[in-house]
């Protein structure tokens, strides 16, 4: 954690680089301290909470307050008419700290502090790399982009089948999502760093739970291997623990149709209509049924890099199911949510299958 000092008041407050479902941790040390205010803005929202002291010191997590920037819907994760975009999955927070001590029984401002954390909605485990060089795979005909985070202006070069193509401007720090509608190389694409701006970070401090931007040594950012030999499948989109789009085809298994009773059982005896017009009414009916549709698919016999990120899956707060096309040649996704169950990796195994069920929510039925 970084820290300051004014007045004799310190303040220990988070890295450059946090993640809002982490602990956002700010703490206040020194002698009469009464309280702290913490304001927390992204210049479109504002808000401010008071912590009260206990002993000489005072200590919050905001993550809360972090998360409560973000935008949930994500109606538009990605605009895949554009080249490259910032993400909406990263943000620059600004804190302002007020420090208030005793002095003579009253209540007065000792000290303020302002600083900027660079947030990402996700979260990390101790001791993983957070935007590390990596092999991603996509299946030409299908919409994709790769996530990366930029700590400033630069570029990065796109490189076909090992031939620089172009390079693609980013603008300032922040997480951004590469797009590519039209693939031209024939078996992969990599993204390289130009400007050092792609840097790479170990989350390895137990209490800090944020990190400092470092420039990674490693010149090739992403590996992209393209996929002509599948047309069919369940093509999934959804966000990783370190706030990046991610996609997958897998192999359809047999879909699941549950049906059941969602309504009262009515029984009509005092009527006559079940011998006037030969209805039999009085044998009674179901007034209101339900159904949901369940999806079993599968990732047949994957490595473990790749069994580990298709397990981010799971936890996803956002997973989209890809559904073809509209007229305007802009693609369709459908919410879905995965059923919670116990995966197991098997040891000393190369390659193993990755199984996961859909449910693909409930069905609007007829109801009386």
């Amino acid at each position: 954690m970084r820290t300051a000092t004014k007045n004799n008041i310190r303040l220990d407050y988070p890295e450059e680089v946090g993640f809002c479902f982490n602990p956002c941790l700010i703490a206040l040390s020194g002698d009469n301290l009464l309280s702290m205010v913490v304001s927390i803005t992204d210049s479109e929202k504002t808000l401010s909470v008071e912590f009260d002291a206990f002993s000489k010191g005072i200590g919050c997590d905001v993550r809360e307050f972090v998360q409560s920037l973000f935008d949930t819907s994500y109606t538009e994760l990605v605009d895949y008419s554009v080249e490259c975009e910032s993400s909406p999955l990263g943000k620059s927070v600004q804190m302002h700290v007020d420090a208030y001590v005793l002095d003579e029984r009253q209540k007065s401002k000792a000290a303020e502090f302002d600083f900027s954390v660079f947030y990402v909605w996700g979260a990390l485990s101790i001791g993983e790399a957070y935007n590390k060089s990596r092999t991603l795979t996509c299946w030409r005909g299908f919409p994709f982009s790769v996530s990366m985070y930029s700590r400033g202006d630069g570029a990065v070069l796109l490189s076909n089948d090992g031939v620089a193509s172009r390079t693609i401007e980013i603008g300032g720090e922040g997480v951004y999502d590469v797009v590519l509608p039209t693939l031209t190389a024939q078996k992969y694409f990599t993204l390289s760093d130009m400007s050092g701006i792609i840097s790479q970070a170990t989350f390895d401090k137990t209490f800090g739970l944020t990190f400092q931007n470092s420039t990674g040594a490693v010149d090739e950012r992403v590996h992209v291997n393209i996929s002509d030999d599948a047309d069919e499948g369940v093509y999934l989109r959804w966000i990783n623990r370190h706030g990046f789009v991610c996609y997958w085809l897998f192999k359809q298994g047999s879909q699941q149709y549950q049906v059941s009773n969602g309504g009262e059982f009515l029984r009509d005896n005092m009527q006559n209509y079940d011998v006037s017009f030969g209805y039999q009414g009085a044998a009674g009916r179901r007034q209101m049924y339900t159904r949901q549709d369940i999806l079993p698919v599968c990732a047949p016999l994957v490595d473990e890099d790749t069994w580990a990120f298709l397990l981010d899956v799971t936890t996803s707060p956002i997973v989209d199911m890809f559904c073809g096309y509209n007229a305007n040649n802009e693609p369709i996704w459908r919410s879905v949510t995965i059923q919670p169950t116990s995966y197991t990796k098997a040891a000393r195994t190369p390659l193993q299958d990755f199984a996961i069920t859909l449910i693909l929510g409930e069905i609007p039925t007829q109801k009386l």
